[in-house]
């Protein structure tokens, strides 16, 4: 349906001026944040999973040449913290979501390695849980590969949104992982 615009005066010039004003608040409101990290450290030095099936949290210090908040939700002007290594939901509210897309490059050392990356959310407080994201992709060939994979949360309950989330990786053998980056799409919640 198009927008329309009810005309400001005679008889109903007191509500058109309400249902303009609430219309224009509704349509030029933005709703929609894009939040690009692109790191650095990593691709000079990956990080080494040094312990087979040992969790490694995956760190992202915004530095590289691709990271873009340009496009984010006014009054969220970041969903990653640098200096706690995770996402950070607080500037969020209940109902907001969050796509999230990973991007890394895992390099293995033995042949039929698995790696598995999950999200854990409310990271080391809170009621803490996962979302697995890659669940034990396998590499017949030890090499280097890179992954990308998309997942999407919302802010449920406090939990979710008052506390950190991480990435975390571990594999079946040692290996090393170059974080390339992650973007995430941010959607405010439609209030009637």
């Amino acid at each position: 349906m198009a927008r329309q615009i009810i005309p400001n005066s005679g008889l109903w010039s007191s509500i058109a001026a309400i249902i303009n004003s609430n219309d224009a608040e509704l349509y030029n409101e933005v709703k929609l944040g894009v939040y690009d990290y692109n790191d650095l450290a990593t691709a000079t030095t990956p990080i080494s999973i040094a312990v087979a099936g040992t969790y490694y949290p995956l760190t992202n210090d915004t530095l590289g040449v691709f990271t873009n908040t340009t496009y984010a939700l006014p009054g969220v002007p970041d969903l990653w913290d640098t200096g706690t290594q995770a996402f950070d939901f607080t500037d969020l509210v209940l109902g907001d979501t969050v796509d999230i897309r990973l991007d890394i490059t895992v390099t293995s050392s033995a042949n039929n390695q698995d790696f598995t990356v999950t999200l854990f959310l409310a990271d080391g407080v809170g009621a803490q849980y996962e979302i697995p994201i890659i669940s034990e992709r396998n590499f017949k060939v030890a090499g280097s590969r890179q992954l990308v994979e998309f997942t999407g949360i919302y802010m449920g309950d406090t939990n979710t949104l008052n506390n950190p989330a991480r990435f975390k990786i571990k594999s079946s053998n040692t290996g090393s992982v170059r974080v390339n980056g992650w973007y995430l799409h941010a959607s405010k919640r439609v209030l009637a």
